[in-house]
Parts: structure tokens; C-alpha cells; sequence
């Protein structure tokens, strides 16, 4: 159902869509999405300092054409260093999103899409489960692992979430 609600989703023309669909596109949390700068943004990936993860640590997200289509119509709608604002010139309310979906009437909420993107990994793909888990941002790499393991496998994510975008967009 995640590809129809994309697609539909697209039509729409008010921040919370456009900041859902960056939700979506990347697997990212609501308060990443919501708290979003043009700063954070190096060419095709979205650097989150550790200050603004759950893991406290740096999250680096790759980001499809999709999501930059998605990010420069922000940044042409902003005019602060955040790419999603309330009409106030705030950061978007951390309910918008849900509002939006609970006003046409779906049941779901922002942080399911995370769960949807980890189902469909885990049915339509065979990428290692160190992949899957990196693009939520959760910490795969501790203890003895994490010290010999530097990679963000970045690559790898690029493909996954490329993928991803791939099935959203059908």
C-alpha cells in the first residue's frame, strides 16, 4: 500500500506531504525530517550530527534523485535554515505529518513507514541484515565488531534505499 500512498501523497501541495515524503524516501525519523537544514545536505547525502540522532552518533543518509526533487522544492518554499517550516517560520510541528494523514482519514502514522520499509527489506530483498538496520540508523556495530568495523556501509544503503525508492515510485 506504501506505493499508492506515495504516489498520492505526491499530489499534494502542503509542507507536512512534502516533509513525509523525505520520511518516506529515506526511512529517516519524524524529528530528523522536521528539524532538517540545508546545512545538513553534501551533495547526495543528508549528514545528521550526533546531537540530533537516537544513537548519538553521526548518521549519514543517502539521498536518491526522489529525495533531492523533494529537498530543493523546500528549499525554494523556505525561507529559514530549516527545509520544512510551519507557516510561523518554525521547524514543522512534530504532528503535522500524523494530522495530515489522520485528515484523510488513514489510520497509519509517520513512524510506521519505518516498520514498511524493514518489512518489504526483509521480504523483497536479500541485503544483510547490518544493511537494513544501518538505513534505520539503529547501531549494528558494537562491542568487538564495532571496534574493527568503520564502514557506514554507505554503498551498500545507496543501493537499498535506491531500491526502496525504486518500488515507491512503480
Amino acid at each position: 500500500e506504501v506505493p499508492a500512498f506515495y504516489a498520492w501523497l505526491s499530489t499534494q501541495e502542503t509542507i507536512a506531504a512534502l516533509a513525509l515524503r523525505l520520511l518516506i524516501l529515506t526511512v529517516a525519523r519524524t524529528s530528523e525530517v522536521r528539524l532538517a537544514t540545508e546545512a545538513e545536505i553534501e551533495d547526495s547525502v543528508w549528514v545528521l550530527p550526533p546531537e540530533r540522532t537516537k544513537t548519538g552518533t553521526e548518521h549519514r543518509i543517502p539521498l536518491t534523485s526522489e529525495a533531492m526533487v523533494v529537498i530543493e522544492i523546500a528549499k525554494e518554499r523556505s525561507d529559514t535554515a530549516y527545509l520544512f517550516t510551519s507557516l510561523r517560520g518554525k521547524p514543522l510541528s512534530d504532528m503535522a505529518m500524523s494530522k495530515l494523514m489522520r485528515d484523510h482519514g488513514y489510520t497509519a502514522r509517520p513512524h510506521g513507514f519505518r516498520a514498511s520499509f524493514r518489512t518489504w527489506c526483509e521480504e523483497q530483498t536479500n541485503a544483510p541484515f547490518e544493511v537494513k538496520e544501518a538505513c534505520l540508523g539503529h547501531a549494528v556495530d558494537t562491542g568487538t565488531v564495532g571496534a574493527y568495523q568503520r564502514s557506514d556501509r554507505m554503498i551498500a544503503r545507496m543501493q537499498l534505499i535506491s531500491a526502496w525508492n525504486d518500488f515507491l515510485l512503480v
